[in-house]
């Protein structure tokens, strides 16, 4: 009898551990993805206006490599915008990457507070949300950009840039960034034909011949006279 007990005590045992051993198998072995927002509107002031865009970046970690992100948007009160999308092109199977994205708001968004929902899933099922706060402005006043064509030349060599300008405060300067890749390029303008004028079109060519092929991002800023900013996004491929 006693030699049945132990026998069964032996089987019980191998069972248990073959279960604990299969539990911890389940259990995930990477840490939670981790996020840092750098930036929330515009030198990280926190408020957007209707009408423009809202500049978000953040960095991302996530040992557990990168599944999708979420970011969504909504107002403390009642508004006809909510903004709620699920990026993965450039993240999912990466283990850190850079968020850098410009969401448009559209004019009828209504003035106030918003919370923004920042959440990382990782390809473990883990997921990570941060939350933030965005004041949503109405400034009539601010610039505004026509039109923008945003073309590269043939040869890649030559950013053909074309747009018309509103500044009611008076153009101050006009700062265009090229990015994408290990490529920056960043030209400030103040020409004289252009600064203090309220309308003015802004034509330029930039020389892009050192930017190897590839996706990129073009960054027009209008910067006024009160000191009053607004950031306008587009894109192009050289090939």
């Amino acid at each position: 009898m006693q030699s049945m007990i132990t026998k069964c005590s032996l089987v019980l045992g191998v069972v248990l551990l073959f279960a604990s051993c299969s539990k911890d198998d389940d259990q995930p072995t990477a840490a939670k993805p981790s996020i840092s927002i750098t930036e929330i509107g515009s030198g990280n002031s926190k408020t957007a206006y209707a009408g423009s865009d809202l500049h978000l970046d953040a960095e991302v970690v996530a040992p557990g490599t990168i599944a999708s992100i979420t970011v969504d948007i909504h107002a403390e009160g009642s508004s006809p915008w909510h903004f709620d999308s699920v990026y993965t092109e450039g993240f999912a199977g990466q283990k850190n990457a850079n968020f850098h994205k410009h969401i448009d708001i559209p004019e009828n968004a209504t003035p106030g507070h918003y919370h923004i929902h920042f959440t990382v899933k990782d390809q473990l099922g883990q997921e990570t949300e941060m939350e933030a706060e965005l004041e949503i402005r109405v400034d009539a006043t601010l610039p505004t950009l026509g039109e923008l064509e945003v073309s590269p030349n043939t040869a890649g060599t030559d950013l053909h840039l074309d747009a018309e300008i509103n500044a009611p405060n008076k153009i101050a300067k006009v700062v265009v960034e090229i990015h994408g890749g290990s490529y920056e390029n960043e030209v400030e303008y103040t020409d004289a034909a252009m600064v203090g004028q309220t309308s003015y079109h802004f034509h330029k060519h930039i020389d892009i011949s050192a930017a190897p092929a590839g996706h990129y991002h073009v960054h027009i800023k209008v910067i006024d006279q009160a000191n009053k900013e607004r950031e306008f996004e587009d894109h192009f491929d050289k090939k």
